[in-house]
């Protein structure tokens, strides 16, 4: 849709100059700048997978909430317009969860399993890769 740079090609510039620029003067000159920055470069790589995973999660939850809610919810193209009808599928859930018709649902436990990775593969997929390990050595 727009010209290069892409979003992403930006993301990574800015996250490359404080790994290469800023973070080796910082390291050795001041503490509180240098972990400030590292915070940063984290905050990038966090945003920039949030922005390439982003609109196969959205599909992801969709259909998993019309397996658990169990009634055909309708297409929606819009990854904005899906975010939204995502939120307010998830409140509704909540609510039947609370009224307690969800005991013992396999659908459920799925979604809420799914869910849980697909947020850590965004803010943390290091501890993801650390339990992916820890069960092949098992």
């Amino acid at each position: 849709m727009y010209d290069r740079p892409t979003l992403t090609e930006l993301l990574i510039a800015a996250r490359h100059h404080f790994e290469q620029k800023v973070v080796p003067v910082t390291k050795q000159t001041n503490r509180q700048l240098y972990f400030q920055t590292l915070v940063a470069i984290n905050v990038l790589k966090i945003v920039e997978r949030e922005y390439n995973i982003r609109p196969f999660h959205l599909r992801a939850e969709w259909t998993r909430l019309n397996m658990v809610i169990g009634k055909d919810m309708p297409e929606i193209s819009n990854d904005d317009d899906l975010e939204v009808a995502i939120q307010i599928a998830n409140k509704k859930l909540c609510e039947r969860i609370r009224a307690g018709e969800f005991d013992d649902d396999y659908a459920l436990f799925e979604h809420l399993k799914a869910r849980t990775i697909e947020q850590l593969e965004v803010a943390n997929p290091k501890f993801m890769q650390a339990i992916h390990a820890e069960d092949a050595g098992q």
